[in-house]
């Protein structure tokens, strides 16, 4: 792993996310009036090697790329069209922020070989594990013919 990387896991207080993969902590947690979670936003650090795998959630969320190499992202929707969609810093021409609607798959990693990507992500309602469903080969096979789904599969933790 990339020294950077390394130091800003320890440094951000980031844990090994198991299942999709990469390093989080959750930043902040938004609460209503009547003391209900809204909302979340976390931190999120993946490498190329441990990525965020292919997996979807029941709200939108929006992606903010904080540091790091230039990441990409592929969204996967139920007619079978997909987009692959690059982030990264606006002084470098690239677009530094990305919603994903609720039900697309999704997975995201670095674009270089060596590189890592510092984001944070935002849910509306905030995060809860039931939300969340990790994809199943099964899950994908209608996404076969997608030019870049193989290299969103695997390598994740």
């Amino acid at each position: 792993m990339n020294e950077q990387a390394r130091t800003l896991i320890e440094t951000l207080a980031l844990t090994r996310l198991d299942g999709e993969g990469g390093y989080f902590r959750r930043f902040h947690t938004f609460y209503s009036e009547s003391h209900q979670e809204s909302g979340s936003t976390i931190l999120y650090l993946m490498t190329h090697r441990d990525f965020s795998r292919m997996h979807r959630l029941k709200s939108d969320e929006v992606w903010v790329f904080l540091d790091g190499s230039p990441m990409e992202m592929l969204t996967l929707d139920s007619d079978g069209s997909h987009a692959l969609t690059t982030l990264g810093r606006a002084s470098d021409g690239r677009c530094p922020i990305a919603t994903v609607k609720a039900g697309q798959w999704q997975a995201s990693r670095p674009i270089e070989a060596e590189g890592w990507s510092l984001c944070a992500a935002t849910m509306v309602p905030a995060w809860d594990e039931a939300t969340f469903t990790l994809a199943a080969e099964e899950d994908l096979a209608p996404y076969v013919t997608c030019p870049h789904l193989s290299r969103f599969i695997g390598g994740g933790r």
